[in-house]
């Protein structure tokens, strides 16, 4: 399991802590976490589950996202075949089914450093993804920068990890990613 800080405009708003879990045709990831956020004007804690179900090659098949602060959970759960994207949303007290025809395959950020380290991390390479958002529910193109290889120290121990420059829906985030694809450290920058 890894623990990492959720960051926003360099002040820390929450953490998340996640592990991976094999399973037949590839895996399955999962983060759980907590996030200060403004909610009608009041500052609350909103607790947060993603689960993404990956092949061998990371291409996302299936997943789950919650997101509850406090008032009961928004469950959004998606299911991919080819470019056919299916989504459940369920509220405390509705459920109703989308089905979506995308343009491009989608991907969720969560899996995005293994995919990376998979495909091979190399200083100078960039990456476009077609990145599929829970919480706002749209698919918009990811940016991908590699950067160096540098030393972040994680619980006290220096971790060879890559500087990732990543720009999303108008927002740009630094990340450092291993060459195992686990993320280190998330930090926006907008």
């Amino acid at each position: 399991a890894r623990r990492g800080g959720i960051y926003y405009r360099g002040e820390k708003i929450g953490f998340a802590v996640g592990r991976v879990v094999p399973t037949d045709g590839g895996c399955e990831q999962q983060e759980d976490g907590r996030m200060q956020m403004a909610l009608l004007g009041a500052d609350t804690v909103a607790s947060l589950h993603t689960s993404a179900r990956v092949d061998r090659d990371f291409a996302l098949q299936s997943f789950d996202f919650s997101l509850d602060p406090g008032t009961g959970p928004t469950r959004i759960s998606g299911v991919v075949e080819g470019l056919q994207l299916t989504l459940t949303i369920a509220t405390p007290t509705s459920s109703r089914t989308d089905v979506r025809t995308l343009l491009e395959p989608p991907a969720l950020a969560l899996s995005l450093g293994r995919r990376l380290a998979a495909a091979g991390l190399t200083t100078g390479a960039t990456h476009r993804f077609s990145v599929f958002d829970p919480a706002t529910l749209t698919n918009a193109p990811m940016s991908i920068s590699v950067g160096e290889r540098e030393l972040v120290r994680a619980a006290g121990l220096p971790i060879p990890a890559f500087r990732v420059e990543m720009e999303f829906a108008g927002l740009r985030a630094t990340s450092w990613i291993t060459d195992t694809g686990e993320l280190m450290i998330a930090r926006s920058d907008q």
